[in-house]
């Protein structure tokens, strides 16, 4: 992160290194605290995310900072939105680094942060779907994603239904100007499909492979809560089970990984009531339109030059394949 509001170039926190460790001095309650080593992580396409290492008494405690970009997307919710989030999931004991401190005003590094502990893990999704699909490492994201459904949202967090949802996206669609003919033709499906919403509770909307840790053969950790709210619970298992999240394996239908009935067992057994198929087929159609607008949007950020504009080219390049699985999809419907 430059000095100022710059595009382009890779975030660098070296500017706010004295602020940084004085702030930190102040929420650890000790002036002999140090700031050693500043990492930026792997991944990171939208917010970005360094390991920071704190020396204390001889001893190194490495901690997450994430910030926002110079250029968020309009679907990104503010730092102070996602701690509260994630301090709540944090509370009900389910797998997330846990939160330890905000800073909301923006004076420490020119915007607001949060920092979190580190969780040691791998989340490359490349990895992951070469693995052989793993009936335990399903459960365990069933049953985290069935807790985090069984919340109540924190206060402030505002409940939108599917039709809330697509208001969204044709939103999106209005400012972005001519979206391919797939697309359109899927907001309007999608305009006449909106369900009821029956099963409701705190969603993550971004819950897919490669937004959590995987520690050995187990779940360490569930990443990237910036997009999370309340609403209908089907559209996270929509966007997991969605075939563009499959990373190129169709007949995994549960993210890439496995089994969608395995992934919907294990879900039922810790709790979380049971899918409904048109509305997870809702919500998959949902999934494919509102990752071709958010590419779209990611090649906008890309032209501006948002850092790693590589990746975000990588992304608006995906569009046109996506407008026509929509298409195809509601061919067979």
């Amino acid at each position: 992160m430059p000095d100022g509001p710059v595009l382009g170039g890779e975030p660098d926190l070296a500017h706010y290194r004295a602020a940084l460790e004085f702030w930190l001095r102040d929420q650890c309650g000790d002036d002999a605290l140090m700031l050693g080593a500043i990492k930026l992580l792997p991944g990171g396409a939208i917010q970005r995310n360094w390991r920071l290492d704190l020396a204390l008494d001889g001893q190194v405690q490495s901690v997450v900072l994430r910030a926002g970009p110079d250029m968020p997307l309009p679907e990104s919710r503010s730092k102070s939105h996602e701690f509260m989030v994630v301090s709540r999931v944090h509370q009900q004991g389910l797998p997330v680094a846990a939160p330890l401190w905000l800073e909301s005003t923006g004076s420490v590094i020119g915007r607001e942060f949060m920092i979190s502990e580190f969780r040691h893990g791998d989340a490359n999704r490349d990895k992951l779907f070469a693995t052989a699909a793993s009936t335990t490492i399903l459960a365990q994201l069933a049953s985290a994603l069935a807790g985090v459904h069984a919340m109540d949202a924190p206060a402030g967090v505002v409940m939108e239904t599917p039709r809330d949802r697509v208001k969204t996206l044709k939103k999106w669609a209005r400012e972005l100007g001519d979206v391919p003919e797939g697309i359109a033709f899927g907001l309007n499906w999608l305009s006449g499909h909106a369900p009821e919403t029956k099963m409701t509770g705190v969603v993550h909307r971004d819950f897919r492979t490669g937004n959590f840790l995987i520690d050995g053969d187990g779940l360490s950790a569930i990443l990237d809560w910036e997009f999370a709210g309340a609403g209908d619970v089907h559209e996270d298992i929509g966007w997991f089970c969605a075939r563009c999240w499959r990373g190129g394996h169709a007949d995994r239908e549960a993210g890439g990984l496995g089994s969608r009935e395995v992934f919907y067992r294990a879900y039922m057994e810790a709790g979380g009531m049971s899918p409904e198929a048109t509305n997870v087929r809702f919500w998959e159609v949902f999934a494919h339109v509102r990752w071709a607008l958010i590419a779209m949007q990611q090649r906008v950020r890309s032209a501006a030059g948002e850092y790693p504009v590589w990746e975000l080219e990588e992304a608006g390049n995906r569009v046109p394949g996506l407008s026509q699985s929509i298409q195809d999809m509601l061919s067979s419907y």
